[in-house]
């Protein structure tokens, strides 16, 4: 169909007039994305004459309908998940050839008056010219600014199309901008199914739709210690702590049985995350809680002794946190370097450290022997964190490290 005018657009190889921005329109209706029905009869004949010349375009797969955003508690969010997704996520629902016109500077004044056209559910979206150097925004500082906004549950319910429409887009979501979610995640932990902290299980069950893999072992960490902390600032309410162990339980269960979330070769550790030693402390630590606070430091039926065992089968005996992976992985950004960092460690090494010793008041000897001689070089590297002069004092390490050994009696 050389030479002919599409979109609203004269093409450029022609001086033929514009189409009717109507006839350029596409809709989106039931999940598919079709072309408008009114054809001209120029069009028609266009098309005949050009048949015996030019094959017959292929027929691609319609894309779904992408998701609406939910309403949210400010102007300011909205303005700003709005103008995102119409410059970053809709572009892509446009077939290539709509696609690229917008991105052409020399068809700008024709976009001016006659821009592509997208209907979805009876909305009529509207793309002009989009000069990629300076009007597409950037999605780091619109994930931070959102994530910053987000107050209510029904701000929360826009994370997921939000992600789901970065990967569409290709657009990377990137170590910082994952860990800076589940931060947000635990800032805001209002538990329950419109939780923040459900949010983010939720993306991670849909990693195939919205690229939320699990695989680094500080990301791993830092989902399973912001799952619990509901429970550790709650003093360990019997409600709190189950659904804790609950969603701490179901992350392992997904990490071992989905495989989107198997770490890549340059974030892989020594064990897969499942099988981790200090992510089975993460999980002893809430077995073990409830143990304490709520059966009268009773293991019953052999939970606390299962997990335990379990645990030291894996960890080397007089092995700490720090000499679980090898030595190489210490010095690597995308592996464990980051429990180098005094404060960081102190956050997560703490509770591995409560873990051991809540657990070793419940079993037998023996079992109780091993827990501790692990537990004695944690508690070891957790003193250097302590008293090391690079820690920022009253970081996040330091205040997971009060709640669970200083914890002060609620008001």
């Amino acid at each position: 169909m050389d030479g002919q005018a599409r979109n609203g657009v004269a093409s450029p190889k022609r001086a033929s007039p514009p189409r009717s921005a109507k006839d350029s329109s596409r809709k989106v209706r039931g999940g598919r994305v079709a072309k408008g029905a009114t054809h001209s009869k120029g069009r028609k004949a266009a098309q005949s004459a050009s048949a015996s010349t030019k094959p017959p375009p292929s027929r691609s797969r319609r894309p779904p309908k992408p998701d609406a955003l939910d309403e949210t508690s400010s102007p300011e969010l909205t303005e700003l998940l709005n103008e995102y997704r119409q410059k970053v996520i809709l572009p892509t629902y446009l077939v290539p050839e709509q696609r690229k016109k917008i991105y052409k500077r020399r068809l700008e004044k024709y976009l001016v008056n006659d821009p592509v056209t997208m209907e979805i559910d009876g909305v009529v979206h509207k793309f002009r010219y989009v000069d990629v150097t300076k009007d597409v925004p950037s999605t780091p500082k619109t994930w931070a600014a959102a994530l910053r906004l987000m107050q209510t549950p029904a701000d929360f319910a826009n994370i997921r199309p939000l992600l789901e429409g970065l990967k569409r887009a290709h657009r990377a979501l990137t170590p910082a901008m994952q860990h800076r979610m589940v931060r947000w995640a635990g800032a805001h932990a209002a538990g329950g199914s419109g939780g923040a902290l459900q949010v983010v299980l939720d993306a991670a069950r849909s990693v195939r739709r919205t690229g939320f893999a699990l695989s680094s072992s500080e990301l791993v960490g830092q989902v399973l210690l912001a799952l619990q902390g509901p429970a550790i600032n709650g003093g360990w309410s019997e409600a709190e702590t189950r659904t804790a162990l609950k969603r701490v339980r179901g992350v392992l269960d997904m990490l071992e049985s989905d495989e989107a979330h198997a770490p890549r070769a340059e974030t892989a550790g020594a064990f897969p995350f499942f099988r981790d030693p200090q992510m089975l402390a993460y999980h002893l630590h809430l077995v073990a809680a409830i143990a304490v606070h709520h059966h009268a430091g009773a293991d019953r039926d052999g939970i606390v002794a299962k997990y335990a065992a379990e645990l030291v089968a894996l960890w080397p005996e007089g092995a700490g946190l720090l000499d679980l992976q090898p030595e190489e992985a210490y010095a690597d950004p995308a592996k464990m370097k980051y429990l180098l960092d005094r404060n960081v460690y102190l956050w997560y090494a703490a509770p591995v450290l409560s873990a051991l010793g809540m657990a070793a008041k419940m079993v037998e000897p023996e079992l109780a022997k091993q827990l501790q001689s692990r537990a004695a070089k944690v508690e070891s590297e957790v003193k250097d964190a302590l008293n090391s002069s690079e820690r920022k004092k009253g970081g996040r390490g330091e205040l997971m490290y009060n709640a669970l050994f200083n914890p002060q009696p609620k008001a």
